[in-house]
């Protein structure tokens, strides 16, 4: 029962990380730093037959090598399922939101997708690497540089790791691309505020649902 619960907390965590990246992209307010990077990767390419999922595949298939070599021990079922599934999921719920035609102008709607993209992908990701039963690649990142530098907190490693990300996503997609929909209100937010809303996710997770499990993101 209790793997069970773990296994439920890993696929429900992954869809509410593909369901506020959808939200992202709906309010057309940037992406988060990881996303950001992905579609202006995807855009240069410019293929109407790679779409999202497939760079977003390709990319953190690099960061799962860098997992395999540094973090080893945190490569489970976990990380098989956030990597297949988060990019389906994504896809998924903007499809369906613009079948519902929930994109909108209103600058104010815009501001509030993008809160709840932040908050839901938090959410997210803090319940399912509370299981303890395997990290995304990207999200190992932040624990391998606090790994190598003992000093960094998780919030200070994750604001690194998303900073790099950001950079990329600037000179691709806004300064080689001229791309006004990838780096915006959304990037900065999430920028500086994601490393501590996962790590006060991951407490109250952590204290009520996962019990007695040693929290990654604390």
């Amino acid at each position: 029962m209790r793997r069970l619960k773990k296994v439920m907390g890993i696929i429900i965590g992954t869809v509410f990380v593909g369901l506020g990246v959808s939200l992202y992209k709906l309010s057309s307010l940037g992406q988060d730093p990881l996303s950001a990077m992905v579609f202006s990767i995807m855009y240069i390419f410019n293929n109407e037959y790679l779409n999202y999922t497939f760079f977003y595949l390709m990319i953190n298939f690099i960061f799962f090598l860098f997992m395999l070599i540094f973090l080893r021990k945190e490569v489970h079922i976990g990380t098989i399922i956030n990597l297949l599934l988060t990019g389906f999921f994504s896809d998924f719920f903007l499809r369906l939101f613009l079948y519902f035609n929930m994109n909108t102008n209103n600058g104010i709607l815009k501001i509030v997708y993008g809160l709840l993209g932040l908050i839901i992908v938090s959410f997210g990701i803090a319940l399912y690497g509370g299981a303890r039963m395997g990290i995304a690649p990207y999200d190992s990142l932040p624990l391998i540089l606090k790994l190598r530098f003992k000093k960094l907190s998780y919030q200070l490693s994750r604001m690194i790791i998303d900073l790099l990300c950001t950079i990329i996503a600037l000179v691709i997609g806004v300064l080689i691309l001229k791309r006004t929909d990838i780096i915006n209100f959304n990037t900065i937010l999430t920028f500086l505020a994601m490393g501590p809303i996962i790590s006060f996710f991951s407490k109250i997770i952590g204290k009520y649902i996962y019990k007695k499990e040693e929290q990654p993101f604390n």
